[in-house]
């Protein structure tokens, strides 16, 4: 069979057609992004009831219109293909227990919600504002050394002190300060028995607090059983804090130890060490640890 010109002309279209249909198909047209650029979070508190507004919101849950955008550590910039006028829902997120394997949204800090515009190729630059959830939150202790009446206690003499000195002091005019002398351990418990902490309904617990130390400090609960035939009162420590040069914020989480061990009343429990437990503690002249902003708080039912 003869193919004349115009046939080829034709079958030439229809493969350039072809060929420009498969190439669409390999590289789609790929959507541009609007972006949301996030630097921090600023935390606003009742300096009386709530205490200090430090933070350590290390990360941002993004969603937009209800769906997830992803966890982004700060500061972020954020790539969102949804355009035109959008709800914009960011929540404050934590490393719980310190370790940067479990981040975590904080549940006691408000989410912040903005409508923009969002367009292609455009940053939207946001600075969220947040504060407690004071709906839902019950602050069972807030310590920030502001007086001298101190809510930690230890069967140690003037265990831990308020120190005014400048370069100690974190925020405000004092903070707390441990210092083993003769000791190589002291062990402290806050002076109030805690009645309210729950043990089921998934409620959280949690313990803020600021600190900077040179030797090892471990952090958790003492345990405390008032039936008169069974009596209990048991430490177990949950997090070991390691020796570091500057301030730094925990938050840690008692809510499956609460709901572990079913006990009617708790105390804080806190122990600093010279020992070496995996830290790798360098023996310092002068063992040492400043506390800071500890706040106890729960949701309640």
């Amino acid at each position: 069979m003869q193919i004349n010109k115009n046939q080829l002309v034709l079958l030439f279209f229809l493969y350039l057609l072809c060929y420009l249909s498969a190439c669409d198909v390999i590289n789609p047209v790929e959507d541009i992004p609007a972006f949301i650029q996030v630097d921090d979070f600023e935390l606003t508190t009742n300096l009386d009831t709530q205490g200090s507004n430090r933070h350590q919101i290390n990360d941002v849950w993004a969603f937009v219109g209800g769906e997830a955008l992803g966890v982004f550590e700060l500061p972020a910039t954020i790539p969102v293909l949804a355009r035109g006028t959008q709800n914009i829902t960011l929540f404050a997120g934590i490393r719980e227990n310190g370790l940067r394997s479990t981040p975590a949204i904080y549940p006691f800090y408000e989410r912040y919600e903005i409508e923009v515009n969002l367009e292609p190729e455009q940053t939207k630059i946001l600075s969220p504002t947040i504060q407690y959830n004071t709906q839902n939150s019950i602050f069972e202790l807030v310590e920030g050394f502001e007086d001298s009446r101190l809510t930690l206690q230890s069967a140690i003499p003037n265990a831990v002190e308020r120190t005014t000195a400048i370069a100690q002091v974190l925020d405000g005019t004092a903070s707390g300060q441990i210092l083993l002398t003769t000791n190589t351990s002291i062990e402290l418990t806050s002076t109030t028995t805690f009645m309210d902490l729950p043990t089921s309904e998934d409620l959280p617990v949690y313990l803020e607090m600021d600190y900077r130390t040179n030797i090892e400090l471990e952090v958790g609960l003492v345990g405390i059983s008032t039936n008169p035939l069974n009596p209990i009162e048991a430490v177990n420590y949950k997090v070991i804090l390691c020796p570091l040069s500057n301030w730094n914020k925990v938050y840690i989480n008692f809510q499956e130890d609460l709901e572990i061990s079913q006990l009617e009343a708790y105390r804080l429990a806190f122990r600093a060490s010279i020992e070496d437990t995996g830290c790798g503690n360098n023996n310092p002249t002068n063992p040492e640890v400043l506390l800071d902003n500890i706040k106890l708080i729960r949701f309640q039912p």
